[in-house]
């Protein structure tokens, strides 16, 4: 191989970033770090999960299926005061315009529509044994829209709210053991609100990579919800309908603590509280199950040159959950890990892949047509990005 081709070759490897885009970092964080002002992304490949003890009749099965997103970002609208993006995949479907001279005055105005028509309900208790038990599992979907205003109070602290409308629906279609006779869905309903954030940022860039090498991103938001549900769902045991207005908090942590040139430690952490009655949100099957939660991962990314990464990392999942009589509630940890690798082939092209257990029976679904989840996950795929202009 021809010299010049050979440092075309590692130039293009050298600038390749480690980078993926998903529902919750969109939708959970304002200003997550990107390190592209403007891309255009196709990831797909296989998925699959692996279970301790199979149980087909609440979701608990070995399968493969596909998987796969797409994120479009131009960050130069408007003489570059402007941002859209656009995402879809199996986690949902997400698309965004903010524009800081829209209102004036530095305030940012932003605008965005949501949907997640693939979602996964599993209302039920952890027994003695942390084995997750139906009431009722089934499916449903979630529209919403939101408008937004923003401004930084100061360098790397910034602060948004806004209302919101949402509209759920549900499948009737219910996955329930055999001693379950039946389970009836909620209504479709309304939902509106506020919205607010809080986000503190400091994190500094590895150019060489394309990747956060040192600081913080710490997010915190709040809703407060009304709706229009009034009839009751659930078993005959337990059946409850919604009270007409909720609140609801959460957070968001990614740390980047640099050992070396090629040892990154991530922190990267999740949580929320919801009022103990609010039983459809505290029932997603998309994150920790409870009226409180939090998932914790310890990350070591280790470079191997600029073309190659691998990261374990240690995983730990909290969760506060009614119990089998629905008035007292149980408290449970559960304990994982896993790894995630990157190997990129030019800025244009990478390989993506990781695999994780968590010793947890509530775990993403793999499917959108039916609940298929387990304690092992595994993913490998491949990404393209086309008219990459970098940040």
């Amino acid at each position: 191989m021809k010299p010049a081709i050979v440092r075309a070759l590692l130039a293009a490897l050298c600038s390749a970033p480690l980078f993926a885009q998903t529902y919750a970092d969109l939708t959970e964080s304002r200003n997550m770090p990107n390190p592209y002002g403007s891309v255009f992304q196709v990831e797909g490949g296989a998925i699959g999960t692996m279970v301790d003890e199979e149980d087909p009749a609440v979701g608990l099965d070995d399968g493969i299926s596909w998987d796969g997103r797409v994120y479009w970002r131009n960050g130069a609208v408007g003489g570059r005061r402007g941002v859209l993006e656009a995402y879809g995949g199996r986690d949902g479907f997400f698309g965004s315009w903010q524009d800081a001279k829209f209102v004036g005055d530095e305030t940012v105005t932003r605008v965005e529509l949501r949907a997640r028509p693939w979602m996964f309900y599993r209302d039920g208790y952890y027994d003695r044994d942390d084995t997750l038990r139906a009431n009722g599992f089934y499916e449903g979907s979630d529209y919403e829209a939101y408008v937004g205003f923003g401004k930084d109070l100061q360098e790397g602290l910034y602060l948004e709210f806004g209302p919101y409308y949402r509209k759920l629906d549900f499948a009737r279609r219910t996955y329930t053991p055999a001693t379950v006779e039946t389970f009836r869905t909620p209504d479709d309903f309304n939902a509106y609100g506020g919205r607010l954030y809080v986000e503190q940022s400091s994190v500094q860039y590895d150019r060489r990579r394309g990747v956060p090498k040192a600081g913080y991103v710490l997010t915190l938001g709040g809703d407060r919800e009304w709706n229009d549900s009034g009839t009751e769902f659930g078993t005959d045991v337990y059946a409850t309908s919604l009270a007409s207005a909720y609140w609801r908090a959460r957070g968001r942590l990614d740390w980047y603590i640099p050992a070396s040139d090629d040892f990154c430690w991530e922190i990267f952490g999740s949580g929320g509280w919801q009022d103990d009655k609010d039983r459809l949100q505290n029932t997603e099957g998309q994150r920790p199950l409870g009226s409180q939660w939090g998932d914790l991962q310890a990350r070591l990314r280790i470079h191997f040159g600029n073309s190659f990464s691998i990261t374990p990392y240690a995983q730990g999942q909290y969760s506060r959950t009614l119990d089998e009589s629905g008035f007292n509630s149980d408290k449970n940890v559960f304990f994982g890990g896993g790894v995630e690798t990157w190997l990129h082939f030019s800025e244009n092209l990478s390989l993506h892949g990781y695999w994780s257990y968590l010793d947890n029976d509530n775990r993403p679904s793999i499917r959108i047509d039916r609940d298929v989840h387990g304690e092992q996950m595994f993913y490998l795929g491949m990404a393209i990005r086309f008219g990459v202009t970098r940040r």
